[in-house]
C-alpha cells in the first residue's frame, strides 16, 4: 500500500527497507521523508548515510550533500560529522578509481570534498577537546586528512 504523505510511515518503511538490504528503497523512503520534514537533521544524517551505503560518485555527492545540510541544522552532531568524513573521504577513493574524463568533471567536487573531510575532522577533534577519546579521535582525523 501507498504511504502517500505520512512520514511515520515512510520512515518505517525505510528502517525497514535498510534492515532488508534494500537501500534503494530506504533512499527512496527516506526521500519522502525529507519532504515532509526538511529541518530535520536527524533525517538529512540518515538519507546521507544510505546514499553513502549505495556508492558511486553520483550517490556519495549526495550523501555528502544531505550530511552537510544535517550539520547546517545541527553543528553539534557528532554522527553527521563522522558521516561527512567518511562519505567526503569516500568520494574521494571512487574518484581515483574512476575513468580520467570523470575525474576531470569532478575536479570541483573533489576539492570540495577534501576541504569536507578537513572540516569534519577538525569539529571532531574539537568536539572531543579535553575527553579521553581525543588522542585516538585526532589519530584516526590525521590519517583520514593525509
Amino acid at each position: 500500500e501507498s504511504a502517500g504523505g505520512d512520514p511515520a510511515a515512510w520512515a518505517e518503511f525505510g528502517r525497514v527497507a535498510q534492515e532488508a538490504g534494500d537501500y534503494k528503497a530506504a533512499v527512496y523512503a527516506w526521500e519522502e521523508v525529507v519532504l515532509a520534514c526538511p529541518l530535520s537533521a536527524e533525517v538529512h544524517c540518515t538519507l546521507g548515510e544510505l546514499y553513502a551505503t549505495l556508492g558511486g560518485v553520483a550517490n556519495l555527492r549526495l550523501a555528502r550533500k544531505h550530511i552537510a545540510q544535517s550539520l547546517d541544522l545541527d553543528p553539534s552532531n557528532t554522527r553527521a560529522l563522522y558521516a561527512l568524513v567518511a562519505s567526503a573521504s569516500a568520494y574521494l577513493d571512487e574518484l581515483e578509481k574512476a575513468s580520467k574524463s570523470k575525474r576531470g568533471a569532478e575536479d570541483d567536487g573533489a576539492e570540495v570534498a577534501r576541504e569536507l573531510v578537513k572540516h569534519g575532522a577538525e569539529q571532531l577533534v574539537k568536539q572531543y577537546a579535553g575527553s579521553k577519546m581525543q588522542k585516538v579521535v585526532a589519530e584516526v582525523m590525521v590519517a583520514h586528512t593525509s
